[in-house]
C-alpha cells in the first residue's frame, strides 16, 4: 500500500508536515547507510539520489552525479540507451542484470542490479536501481576460476574430440596471452556462473562459438546439452519448425518432432548470426523468451523454455538495430550481458602463438616437422589485416604447410599461395613506420599510431563514433574503450 502525505493529515497540519519531513529524513539516512547501491532518477531522467554504497561500487562521487541527467552522467550521449529511461517509458522492471555502466581507470565496473519504476496514480514519476556489492562473490569466483583453469588444463579435450554434451571447446583451448584476451576470459568465466542471456559480438572468425561452448562447459549447466544453430544457414520457412518443433499433420510431411529449444533442455542454445533471422521470426522468438514457453507448430501444448540463450552477431548490434536487421526489444532480451571478442590484429602477439599451435596441429596431420616461422613471413603476417581473423590464420598456416617439404623446419613465405603474399605486401605500413621511429618503447609507438588513426577517422566522420568505428573496422564499444585508454575526448563543440 502506498504511503502518502494524506495519511499523515491529523488535526494539526503542522504536526503532519513535521512528521512527514521526519520520515523523509529517516528514509534518506537509511538509504545512505545501506550496503546496496541505490540510484534514483525523476521522470525526466535527472539523478536525485546516489548513495554511499553506489559511490563505493562505481568509484564516483555523489556530488558529480546528483543533478545530472543519467545518460550524461554515464556518457551514453543517447538517452534512449539508458536503462532508466527505458524502464520509465515501458514501465517494465529489469531484474537481476549483471552489467557494467561505469568505468574506473578505463576498466568496466560490473555489478548485479535491478531497476524498478515508481508508479503513482497511474503515472511513472521516477525510476530507481538497487545494486549489490559483489566484492565477496567476485573473490570466491576468482578462486574457483583458478581451480577450474587448472582442472581444464589437465583435462583439455583433444583436437576435434566431441564431448558427450555436444561441445569440443573449453577455456583451456583458447590460445593467446594478450591482456585483452586474458581480461575477456575472466569476464566470460565470471558470467558463466550466472543465468543471464549473453550476446557475443565479434567479426567473422574471431571465435564466438569457441567462447559460447567454453562458457557452457565452465558453468553449472556443463552436464546438460549444448545445441547450436546458425540462423543464416536455415531457410526462413524451416527456421520456425527447427526452433519450436512440429506436431504430426501440422503441414504436409510434418511429424512429431521437438524443436531445438526443447532439445537444449536445461542446457544452452547458441543462436549464431541471430541478426540474419527474419524480423517476423525474431518477434516469435522474443515472445517465447518473454513468456518462457514454446508451442510446436500445429500443437496446442506449451513447453517451458528452460535453456540458457547465448547469441552472437558479427556487427555492432546498435548498427544492426538502426538498419532494422535486429529488433531492439529482442536485443535487450538476449543481451543480458555482452562480450566483445577482439579482432586478431587487436590481440598483440597472440597471432604468433596461434600460428605455432596450428603448426603443431598440422605437423601431426600432414606428417611434417615445422617448428619455426621465417622473419620475412613474420613481417608480412604482422602487417596483414586478417579480415577472416583466427579462422583465416588457421587456413593460411595449413595452406603453407601443405606446400612445405617434409624436412623443412620453417614456415616460409615462398610456400604460401601467391595471391595471399601479394595481398600482404600491398598491405605494408605500420611495421616500417615503427622501425624508423624514435627510441620510445614499442607500446608508446603503437599508442601514437593508434591515436593518430582514430583521430583521423573521427575528424573524417565529424566525430560520429559509430561511423568512425565502422571506418576503422572495429566495434563501437571497442572504439569508445580505445578513446578512453588514449585520452581522446569528444570535442566540446560537438557535445549535445
Amino acid at each position: 500500500m502506498d504511503t502518502r502525505l494524506s495519511d499523515y493529515m491529523v488535526s494539526d497540519k503542522r504536526t503532519a508536515y513535521k512528521e512527514y519531513d521526519m520520515m523523509l529524513i529517516c528514509l534518506e539516512r537509511i538509504i545512505q547507510n545501506l550496503d546496496e547501491g541505490v540510484i534514483l532518477t525523476d521522470k525526466n531522467g535527472k539523478i536525485l539520489i546516489y548513495n554511499k554504497a553506489m559511490e563505493e561500487l562505481e568509484k564516483r562521487k555523489a556530488s558529480d552525479m546528483i543533478g545530472k541527467y543519467i545518460w550524461e552522467a554515464y556518457e551514453y550521449y543517447d538517452k534512449d540507451k539508458s536503462e532508466h529511461m527505458r524502464v520509465l517509458k515501458s514501465g517494465q522492471a529489469i531484474v537481476k542484470r549483471y552489467k557494467a555502466h561505469a568505468y574506473n581507470d578505463d576498466r568496466p565496473v560490473y555489478k548485479l542490479y535491478s531497476t524498478f519504476p515508481i508508479e503513482v496514480d497511474g503515472e511513472i514519476i521516477g525510476v530507481y536501481s538497487v545494486s549489490k556489492n559483489e566484492t565477496r562473490l567476485q573473490f570466491l569466483l576468482s578462486e574457483i576460476t583458478e581451480m577450474k583453469n587448472e582442472l581444464f588444463k589437465q583435462k583439455a579435450l583433444k583436437p576435434d574430440q566431441v564431448n558427450s554434451n555436444g561441445t569440443k571447446f573449453t577455456f583451456a583451448d583458447i590460445i593467446g596471452s594478450s591482456k585483452v584476451m586474458k581480461k575477456l576470459i575472466e569476464e566470460a568465466q565470471a558470467v558463466a556462473w550466472l543465468d543471464n542471456t549473453i550476446l557475443l559480438v565479434g567479426d567473422t572468425g574471431t571465435g564466438k562459438e569457441v567462447f559460447a561452448q567454453s562458457i557452457h562447459n565452465y558453468g553449472n549447466r556443463s552436464s546438460e546439452p549444448f545445441v547450436a544453430i546458425n540462423c543464416a544457414s536455415i531457410p526462413e520457412n524451416l527456421l520456425e519448425s527447427t526452433l519450436f518443433g512440429t506436431v504430426k499433420g501440422a503441414y504436409t510431411g510434418a511429424v512429431d518432432s521437438p524443436g531445438l529449444i526443447e532439445e537444449a533442455g536445461c542446457g544452452t542454445l547458441f543462436l549464431d548470426e541471430i541478426h540474419n533471422m527474419p524480423v517476423n521470426m525474431q518477434a516469435k522468438l522474443l515472445r517465447a523468451l518473454q513468456e518462457k514457453t514454446v508451442r510446436r507448430i500445429g500443437g496446442s501444448e506449451n513447453y517451458p523454455v528452460r535453456c540458457r540463450i547465448i547469441s552472437a552477431v558479427n556487427e555492432d548490434p546498435f548498427e544492426l538495430i538502426q538498419k532494422e536487421q535486429l529488433r531492439q526489444d529482442l536485443y535487450y532480451r538476449i543481451a543480458g550481458y555482452s562480450l566483445y571478442i577482439p579482432l586478431l590484429i587487436e590481440r598483440e602477439n597472440d597471432m604468433f602463438e596461434l600460428a605455432q599451435y596450428f603448426i603443431k596441429k598440422n605437423n601431426l596431420v600432414l606428417n611434417k616437422n615445422v617448428s619455426h616461422i621465417t622473419d620475412k613471413l613474420k613481417r608480412l603476417m604482422a602487417n596483414y589485416s586478417w579480415p577472416g581473423n583466427v579462422r583465416e590464420l588457421e587456413h593460411f598456416v595449413e595452406s603453407i604447410m601443405i606446400r612445405t617439404n617434409e624436412n623443412d623446419r620453417y614456415l616460409r613465405a615462398r610456400n604460401a599461395p601467391k595471391y595471399l603474399i601479394d595481398m600482404m605486401k600491398a598491405n605494408r605500413g605500420n611495421y616500417y613506420e615503427l622501425k624508423d621511429s624514435s627510441n620510445s618503447t614499442l607500446d608508446e609507438k603503437l599508442d601514437r599510431i593508434e591515436k593518430k588513426l582514430i583521430l583521423e577517422a573521427l575528424d573524417n566522420n565529424l566525430w560520429n563514433v559509430t561511423r568512425s568505428a565502422k571506418e576503422l573496422g572495429i566495434t563501437r564499444q571497442s572504439l569508445i574503450y580505445r578513446m578512453r585508454k588514449l585520452g581522446i575526448k569528444r570535442k566540446k563543440s560537438l557535445e549535445g
